[in-house]
């Protein structure tokens, strides 16, 4: 007479050694790298931690700084330039982006050579980074903001025309055929079929380009392309003092409160839009 068994439940694995031991000769070898060691990578743990515990007359002084002499009219100025170029940068890169994503892809391009001209074009300007754009357009243009500009409007180019394109390559074929088989031409085939299925992802590509934008504009400020980066390359060198320092300190925490609002504003809308 049997017996009836309920289902049997599956006993966990035991976990393999190796990766066991893997981890925790890769954790200690980098522990061994960087602590101070003849033979390591030149940089020595045990220093930074002495630099870290080491008080600082400067940056001590920064948090009793008054507040009216932090966030004073001149940082108020070049910010409100980084905003701009932030914003007028993404706007025009996004516009021209989404006909390149078009043409990129093998559905949307009107011939085999204008595919292979786009995707030659993006793909010259995704090598360049931001400051290397910006140091190029710096050297043909001079300092300012219009370099900047140029270097942000190219920046966005590459990051949602490679975006935009790879979404493309995955969207339903069914609208396009459907579409060319009723005679649409090659522009409404793809305003009418195309266009509608990435208009959500697309403004969520445009919306992660303003953030690169903002954070890469304090940057490229640096190289002498505009905006706050040119301000805060003034308040650290030569030789900055506890004055300066608080100004340094006020631009950090301005620029962290809209990179916040910023990111809570984009997450809301795509939330919206997805």
């Amino acid at each position: 007479m049997s017996i009836a068994r309920g289902p049997v439940r599956p006993t966990k694995p035991r976990p393999q050694p190796f990766p066991i031991v893997a981890a925790c000769a890769a954790i200690a070898l980098t522990v061994v790298m960087l602590w101070d060691w003849e033979y390591g990578s030149g940089f020595s743990l045990r220093d930074a931690i002495d630099r870290l515990t080491t008080s600082n007359p400067v940056i001590s002084a920064i948090p009793h700084a008054d507040l009216g002499q932090i966030f004073s009219e001149r940082s108020r100025g070049p910010f409100v330039e980084t905003l701009r170029l932030a914003i007028v940068s993404t706007l025009a890169g996004s516009v021209v982006a989404l006909p390149m994503a078009l043409w990129s892809t093998q559905f949307g391009a009107p011939t085999r050579a204008v595919r292979v001209a786009v995707r030659s074009v993006s793909n010259v300007i995704r090598s360049f980074p931001d400051v290397l754009w910006a140091l190029l357009f710096v050297a043909a243009v001079g300092i300012g903001v219009l370099p900047g500009l140029l270097a942000l409007f190219f920046f966005t180019i590459a990051v949602v025309v490679k975006l935009t394109a790879d979404t493309l390559d995955g969207i339903d074929m069914g609208p396009i055929e459907a579409a060319e088989a009723g005679g649409a031409r090659h522009t409404q085939m793809l305003r009418t079929a195309a266009v509608p299925q990435i208009l959500p992802a697309y403004a969520s590509f445009v919306l992660y380009a303003f953030e690169l934008n903002l954070r890469a504009s304090a940057v490229i400020g640096l190289v002498g392309a505009g905006g706050i980066g040119s301000r805060l390359q003034f308040y650290v060198g030569p030789y900055p003092g506890a004055d300066r320092w608080e100004k340094v300190w006020g631009i950090v925490v301005m620029f962290v409160v809209v990179v916040f609002l910023v990111d809570q504003f984009s997450a809301w809308l795509r939330r919206r839009l997805v």
